[in-house]
């Protein structure tokens, strides 16, 4: 089986409330974690930048399904390609909170300081990706910084990203 990796940007139909968002995370968990799909979800000022990783029928799937849901515009794939390993191996569906979408951060991956995925080249958002997921690594052998207020639900949603999977 050959594991996939999709990154792609998007826009909500309507600016989402928090517990609106906790809702569609809640529901990703479930749905990702019946098809062994894992991934992150940013998401700021309605505009979501996601990376899927899985099995190419899974993600196909689940794309399938994310492009015929009304709360979603402009769908736009940056980057499909076939890896090596997950980046967010131990999660359903991250939920990466604002504070990773700083100005210094975003100036970082774009040319702007404002969050805006759907103008992010492929490189740039894999990038952003792979420096989220190493640093919720290194954060996770190094215990949450004290600075967030992470938590992380049994079905493994996780409202901060300094937050690592809890091995059974």
């Amino acid at each position: 089986m050959a594991l996939e990796r999709l990154i792609y940007a998007s826009r909500s139909a309507e600016l989402l409330k928090p517990e609106q968002l906790d809702a569609i995370l809640k529901v990703s968990v479930a749905n990702n974690s019946r098809v062994g799909v894992t991934g992150a979800l940013m998401y700021s000022s309605r505009e979501f930048l996601q990376c899927l990783e899985g099995s190419r029928e899974a993600i196909n799937q689940t794309y399938a399904r994310i492009l015929r849901d009304p709360r979603h515009s402009d769908l736009l794939i940056l980057d499909y390609r076939e890896v090596d390993r997950r980046w967010f191996s131990g999660w359903g569906m991250h939920h990466v909170p604002p504070l990773w979408s700083s100005r210094q951060v975003l100036l970082r991956y774009s040319e702007r300081e404002t969050f805006a995925p759907s103008k992010m080249s492929a490189s740039m958002a894999a990038a952003l990706l792979s420096d989220l997921a190493a640093d919720m690594a290194a954060s996770a052998a190094a215990g949450p910084p004290a600075i967030l207020e992470s938590t992380r639900s049994p079905g493994g949603m996780s409202r901060g990203y300094g937050t690592a999977p809890q091995r059974a």
